[in-house]
Order: structure tokens, then sequence, then C-alpha cells
């Protein structure tokens, strides 16, 4: 049986005010930019910043200037490339994998409060209808109709 489009919208602008929530508490808290990085590199070790750009989706340019700030704060070690001297390698160091860690206990802290008033099995109830929803494959795209060059188009 088909789920009714009003119970479909009220879902989907339930989970838009909590990802907008989450948003605007993870700006409030942090850079996300800057902890994007640190999480690549806490998952995939040392690499080169045209890597570290790959994984994020990020220009260069923009990846660069977040491993500035982030060796400016001491949470990433800048290393020499062993081939070519011009080359470099990034790493989380300590103090990073410190402050990502620092984060995740806030972070937990956080839905502690924001679901004090729950029992364990609505908790657990909602982690995995979550976890449902966000392994769930979208529909693809629909296909786009093939338009002419615009200086083809008849007006």
């Amino acid at each position: 049986m088909p789920i009714p489009e009003d119970e479909i919208a009220a879902l989907a602008g339930a989970v838009m005010t909590l990802v907008n929530r989450i948003r605007r508490g993870q700006a409030k808290t942090f850079n996300p930019e800057l902890v994007a990085v640190l999480e690549t590199l806490a998952d995939r070790g040392e690499l080169a910043p045209s890597e570290l750009a790959e994984a994020l989706a990020a220009p260069a340019s923009s990846v660069s200037r977040r491993i500035k700030a982030l060796d400016d704060l001491g949470w990433i070690m800048v290393m020499p490339g062993t081939r070519d001297r011009r080359s470099y390698r990034v790493a989380l160091s300590a103090a990073g994998r410190a402050e990502l860690d620092r984060l995740a206990g806030q972070g937990l802290a956080v839905f502690a409060e924001l679901v004090k008033d729950w029992d364990v099995e609505q908790v657990r109830a909602y982690t995995t209808l979550t976890r449902r929803l966000a392994e769930a494959t979208p529909p693809p795209d629909p296909p786009q109709p093939r338009r002419l060059p615009w200086w083809k188009e008849t007006p």
C-alpha cells in the first residue's frame, strides 16, 4: 500500500528540519571544511593534496587553504614528498586526532541531551529507521530531454 503524500511530506519536513539544525549547530561549533579534512585523513591516512582534493570533491586551491589552516593549528603534519622536493603529503597529527575525539564527545553529549526523555527502545527504533533511510538508494534522476544548441532553437 502506498504511503500517503502528506505523510511523505511530513517525513521530508522533519528530516530537513533536523538536517538544518545539525548544520547550524556544527557551524557554531567548528569549521566543517576543516573537520572534513581531518576526518578524511583519519579514515585514509597520509595523502597528497591532490588525493585529498579528490576525496573531498573540492578544488585544489580550497584544499591548500585548509591544509595551511590545519597546519597552523597543529592538527596535521606536512611532510615533504620523497620523489619530488616540490610535493608534499599530509597526515593527521596527535593534536588533530585529539580534536576529532573532542568534537565526537561534544556531539554525543548533544545527542544525549536531545534524547534524554526517550527510553532505550525508542532510541533503538529511531536508530534502525534512520540507518534504513540513510542506506536507501534514491531513485535515479529522470532523463533530461535532449536540447538543441541555443543558436539552433527556433523562437
